[in-house]
């Protein structure tokens, strides 16, 4: 993987506005929509109110971008997987956004169907080549089997090596502690804390209780990559979600730890009731917990899976 160093965010809603200073109260200097990709120099935290903090990006203009509003991204390409297994093989999109067509690129009437974003995950099938001589990857989307058709170079396909997970600690205590009220996850091995997060869980007003349930689990199954949809808008362009990578289901309904890349506001109840966390710690918690998942398995189901406790 040949990686471009620049940091990019992706502006997760429209009339998002930049500042001359980090302070909403401030002058705004640009405005922009939805999707758009820039370019950014660093992370500033300004302290807030009540001990709260504020994430700001400082962009290459020198004007000021709250983070909340955009998904932090990398920005690399691929050489393209010359061998796909017939049975599919996970992939990673590894640019803030690659346009995912509903026809081969061949196609008279190309059609831009959706967009695939950074960290998501995804199921390919083989690779082919347009008539330009650029490769691409056709995906399945992994709820209903649609086809899509990708840039190659916009993705990473994982070896096995890659998805093994490393021996059971056969003697280790490991569970997982969800707090709703500090929006807090936390990853606990022998009553040593190793791992903490801000997360996001179920959202519940008056009219609306999608709040995730309270109770002492254990991880049921895990998907690497799941098509998931919902009936109500939450945030803003949560309905349909291709490719949510790193699920960690531990409600037989459906609920689960994933990492997400439709909102940046962690520390919210911004969800359908599952536990939204950053991709990096989505991934290091479905690799850290039991079941360790086959690589090539896309749903795999456990009755003995890691301890998860919300309160």
């Amino acid at each position: 993987m040949a990686t471009i160093q620049n940091r990019f965010a992706r502006v997760l809603k429209n009339e998002v506005y930049s500042f001359v200073k980090p302070d909403q109260g401030a002058d705004k200097a640009s405005e922009f929509s939805f999707d758009d990709v820039i370019p950014y120099q660093s992370i500033l935290t300004i302290p807030a109110f009540q001990n709260h903090q504020v994430l700001w990006l400082r962009l290459e203009d020198g004007t000021y971008l709250r983070a909340e509003d955009v998904q932090l991204t990398g920005n690399s390409l691929n050489e393209p997987h010359m061998q796909i297994s017939n049975r599919g093989q996970l992939a990673e999109i590894t640019v803030p956004l690659t346009i995912a067509y509903s026809q081969k690129k061949n196609h008279q009437n190309r059609v831009e169907d959706q967009h695939f974003y950074y960290g998501s995950t995804h199921w390919v099938y083989g690779l082919g080549k347009d008539r330009e001589g650029n490769y691409y990857y056709r995906v399945l989307e992994d709820r209903w089997g649609d086809e899509y058709y990708i840039d190659a170079t916009h993705a990473h396909v994982f070896s096995d090596d890659e998805l093994t997970f490393p021996p059971a600690d056969e003697d280790g205590d490991k569970y997982l502690r969800i707090d709703l009220k500090r929006q807090w996850i936390t990853a606990e091995e022998n009553g040593n804390v190793i791992m903490g997060s801000p997360m996001s869980s179920g959202y519940h007003d008056a009219e609306i209780n999608l709040a995730t349930p309270t109770g002492t689990f254990n991880i049921v199954y895990k998907r690497p990559s799941r098509h998931m949809v919902h009936t109500e808008e939450i945030g803003i362009n949560d309905l349909e979600l291709y490719g949510v990578p790193w699920a960690s289901y531990f409600v037989d309904g459906g609920i689960a730890i994933h990492g997400t890349y439709w909102h940046n506001r962690y520390g919210e109840k911004l969800s359908h009731g599952c536990i939204n966390v950053p991709i990096p710690v989505a991934k290091w918690i479905y690799f850290w917990t039991q079941p360790a998942v086959p690589p090539r398995e896309q749903k795999y189901v456990t009755q003995t899976g890691t301890r998860v406790e919300v309160f």
